[in-house]
């Protein structure tokens, strides 16, 4: 075997391993689940611990056998050919969605029909910004950007916290303000609010175009650095609804002086009347200003469905029982979102430092539920999806919890998102499993408008 031959085929070996390390799951004695969705709740763990500890899934798993790997890695060696053939750009591109080991060349496409190619570069002095690539669901916009310099500190590594508060993407002037009088309209309409107050407050959004004509961006961290590159992905939300004649929405990426923190960690800064303040810049690590301009495709539309008259009780000991009743439910390409009640009251008093899950001692079961408590009995489901070809997908694992509800007295307005392991095209679905339930879709009223 020649040299080439030799790096070949360890070159392949690494590749199949990084890519079917999640098949390693049915093993025993198994360690973190690396998986896309992992990677990137730990890059927003490592961005802002205390917010993302608040939903963060408490336990852990064993170390994997990389012994193992190694061997199921050689047996995957010859597919890592057809495999390379099969995924293509957005796969690479957007590594946080995943890719579906038994069809990769299925997620790609769904990338693909929801995605914008864009390959565009700029270079300010020695630094080079390249945005691949974008991926719209209908709710949110997904970017993919890289930045290359030689001058880049040695410390700036992946999930080094940065300061970005510079860094946006702006819409082009007409479809914002299309966008934006829709978004105050049904922001009007939800509260009941009268056609003059309406208009008024149309008006007064418009106004303040100077501060509103962007989608907040905040990279936090480079997801990682290889050499003198770090590769960036980013999510803001962007809702397609809130547009009536544009199709294709037009923006740019601006970044500028993106900088390290003056403490190192970015952690906010408690003045002394108890509120919280974001942390100064320190050394600018990458000067610019960029500015990108592009248009995205139409995406993929997410899928709302109502009629739903689903009952379920999750929580197994030591987890108090958590009764819930669902109405609606929302499929995208990344994800399910569900809208329901907690049958039973929930204590919604902040619980400061780690809180251990289960009916603390002397507790009863009809105590009000701690919020802890259904947070963990979410996150264990069961959650999952049958596609048209029969196979069920458990999701159960995949990012997810309690999002959003408000409390009701003797029960709790719930909305529940759960993602997916990688990209499906919602139209393909056919059935969901809620808590263990079965929920035919095509006994459900599909219905026009987005979940609120």
């Amino acid at each position: 075997m020649t040299q080439f031959d030799m790096l070949l085929r360890r070159a392949l070996m690494d590749a199949n391993l990084a890519q079917y390390e999640r098949a390693l799951q049915s093993v025993e004695d198994k360690e973190p689940d690396f998986s896309p969705r992992y990677l990137r709740e730990r890059m927003r763990l490592l961005a802002d611990p205390q917010g993302w500890g608040r939903q963060a899934r408490p336990g852990g798993r064993k170390r994997l056998d990389w012994r193992l790997a190694a061997i199921v890695a050689a047996m995957l060696l010859l597919s890592a050919c057809a495999y390379a053939v099969a995924t293509g750009q957005f796969s690479q591109w957007f590594t946080w969605f995943g890719v579906n080991p038994n069809a990769p060349e299925q997620s790609e496409e769904v990338l693909r029909r929801t995605g914008t190619v864009i390959e565009q570069s700029q270079t300010v002095g020695d630094t080079t910004l390249t945005l691949n690539a974008a991926v719209w669901d209908g709710t949110y916009i997904y970017l993919s950007f890289t930045i290359e310099s030689p001058s880049l500190p040695e410390d700036l590594q992946a999930y080094t916290p940065l300061h970005t508060g510079d860094c946006r993407l702006i819409m082009r002037q007409d479809q914002w303000e299309e966008y934006i009088t829709n978004r105050v309209k049904e922001d009007c309409a939800n509260q009941n609010m009268t056609p003059e107050e309406t208009e008024e407050a149309v008006r007064a959004a418009l106004e303040e175009r100077g501060r509103m004509n962007n989608i907040g961006m905040w990279p936090g961290v480079a997801e990682k650095r290889e050499g003198n590159v770090l590769t960036f992905q980013d999510n803001e939300g962007l809702y397609s609804g809130w547009f009536t004649e544009t199709k294709r929405p037009e923006l740019t990426l601006h970044l500028e002086n993106i900088a390290t923190y003056a403490d190192g960690k970015g952690e906010s800064i408690i003045d002394e009347n108890g509120y919280a303040h974001p942390a100064p810049p320190g050394e600018i690590v990458i000067p610019g200003p960029f500015d990108l301009t592009f248009t995205l495709n139409e995406p993929i539309l997410p899928i709302h469905y109502g009629g739903a008259d689903v009952d379920v009780t999750l929580g197994t000991p030591p987890l108090p029982k958590v009764p819930m009743h669902f109405t609606e439910l929302q499929l995208s390409v990344t994800g399910m979102d569900l809208k329901g009640e907690i049958l039973a009251q929930v204590d919604m008093t902040p619980q400061e430092g780690y809180v251990e899950v289960g009916l603390p001692e002397g507790s009863k079961e009809s105590d009000p539920l701690r919020m802890v408590d259904v947070q963990y009995a979410i996150f264990e489901g069961p959650w999952g999806l049958w596609i048209e070809d029969g196979t069920y997908v458990d999701i159960t694992d995949s990012s997810g919890g309690l999002t959003g509800g408000s409390d009701h007295g003797e029960t709790f307005a719930a909305f529940i998102s759960h993602g997916f392991p990688y990209p499906i095209d919602p139209a393909t679905i056919t059935a969901v499993d809620i808590g263990g339930v079965r929920v035919e879709l095509s006994e459900l009223e599909r219905l026009p408008e987005r979940m609120n």
